[in-house]
């Protein structure tokens, strides 16, 4: 799983779902958000959608290996995981952040998937 945030390669992009607005140290996550993690590398989808062609919107390309997703040591609620509708390679996973996740200025959200893992540091407020 790969994706680019900035300068950094192979972060996901963090983004608030209710606004759009990307997630930063000055915009950090808050307990309830639902967040929209933009990746690439989920692999398989259902239904299968050929090399080159955007992610449909109806049905959605729903990944068949699905991810775990962690803030801190929090498991957060997966409620979508596949192709982002409308993009071509772009995966999405659309998580709700409950509100007994921790805060912090550098908690990490950890994405798995498979063999695979990745981590970033996200700020996590009330």
């Amino acid at each position: 799983m790969s994706a680019s945030a900035g300068p950094v390669d192979n972060l996901p992009t963090v983004m608030r779902a209710d606004n759009g607005l990307l997630i930063t140290p000055s915009d950090p996550v808050h307990r309830g958000d639902t967040l929209v993690l933009y990746l690439t590398g989920m692999g398989q989808v259902s239904p299968a959608v050929g090399n080159g062609l955007p992610g449909p919107a109806n049905p959605l390309a729903v990944a068949l290996a699905p991810p775990a997703v962690f803030l801190g040591d929090v498991s957060l609620p997966v409620l979508y995981a596949g192709l982002a509708p409308g993009e071509v390679g772009v995966y999405q996973i659309n998580v709700q952040i409950p509100t007994s996740a921790p805060q912090g200025l550098s908690v990490p959200l950890t994405i798995g998937q498979g063999d695979g893992t990745n981590t970033l540091s996200l700020r996590v407020v009330q």
